[in-house]
């Protein structure tokens, strides 16, 4: 496991964990936990959003249920300087249908992701950001999600929070109540938001939000609620490990996919489609710890892993699991 940072002391590592866990419990709930009062657990908390540690609180939705397909895409980038590199980000940041964006260094400069409801709107997706790029891209790939399982920060705590993401039942969009969109609005990019807030802004009564609010997490609409942390922030490299495998049975790759559910420096693991069917976020204290873990996994895993690719991320800009609607 990476070395506790020293950006935040243990105090503030058990709240985050508490967040990690489920970011809609109260500050009375996270301070019974944590064995602080509640105005102290709300101060770190202020204090730790104010120094750039946490980011964000964001809602984990099941995109496959909204009946969209989740494709990541890799650009890479030439004859771009800083400025024009930044431009271009924002641009690609503002569309609805990007749900994930991060840029970086490797073969790849940016990946993100994006939710189409089929492959034609897909094709008209990429071609947006193909027109963003222009004469900025060199090459592009993408792949196509199967199922995803975010496990959670473990620099910050030891015990980890599986939430799986994958293709399911879908449901369609007169399935969702008004006010169950509503809600989803609101609480995508603030998922701490009270109940109180919540029907202040979108003017319905608070056993409506709170009611709507516990359907969508029964009928798993609503997979989890979770911190945005700023990896770096923190002291820490966060890399993508791109993997390519050979034709293996089944035993094996779920003997590989167990084996990076316990390691202690795996926090997402993504099955997709295409060039990559495996993408790893590992975070890793130093360079160093990146290369143990690398030669850990060819070493017990040489059998099915016929190439990888690595992507050091440099900035997460957006995370964001709600459909257009």
């Amino acid at each position: 496991m990476p070395k506790k940072s020293k950006i935040i002391d243990e105090k503030d590592r058990k709240i985050l964990e508490e967040l990690d866990n489920n970011a809609r419990q109260t500050d009375s709930q996270i301070a019974k936990k944590v064995g602080l009062s509640k105005q102290v657990v709300n101060y770190r908390i202020q204090n730790m959003i104010k120094n750039k540690i946490i980011l964000n609180f964001y809602t984990i939705l099941n995109t496959g249920l909204f009946g969209l397909d989740s494709f990541y895409v890799f650009l890479n980038l030439e004859y771009i300087n800083k400025d024009q590199e930044k431009k271009l980000l924002e641009k690609i940041n503002s569309l609805n249908f990007v749900g994930w964006l991060v840029s970086g260094t490797g073969r790849w400069d940016v990946v993100l992701l994006i939710n189409a409801p089929s492959i034609s709107v897909f094709e008209s997706y990429l071609d947006k950001i193909k027109s963003i790029c222009g004469k900025h891209l060199h090459t592009y790939i993408f792949t196509a999600l199967v199922n995803a399982e975010h496990i959670g920060y473990k620099m910050i705590g030891d015990r980890p929070y599986l939430i799986g993401i994958k293709r399911n039942e879908r449901i369609r969009k007169d399935d969702l109540t008004k006010e169950d969109l509503s809600i989803l609005k609101v609480i995508s990019q603030n998922s701490r938001m009270p109940l109180t807030e919540i029907s202040e802004k979108e003017n319905i009564p608070v056993h409506v939000a709170s009611y709507r609010l516990k359907s969508m997490i029964k009928n798993k609409i609503i997979s989890g609620f979770k911190p945005q942390l700023n990896v770096s922030g923190l002291g820490y490299q966060w890399h993508l490990l791109l993997l390519q495998l050979k034709i293996v049975e089944e035993k094996r790759k779920e003997e590989f996919m167990k084996f990076c559910k316990a390691h202690p420096r795996i926090y997402y693991i993504t099955n997709t489609i295409g060039n990559y069917n495996i993408m790893l976020d590992i975070h890793v204290n130093n360079i160093e710890e990146y290369r143990e873990t690398l030669l850990d996994i060819k070493d017990k895993f040489s059998d099915i892993i016929r190439d990888y690719e690595s992507v050091i991320v440099f900035e997460e800009y957006k995370i964001s699991y709600l459909p257009e609607f």
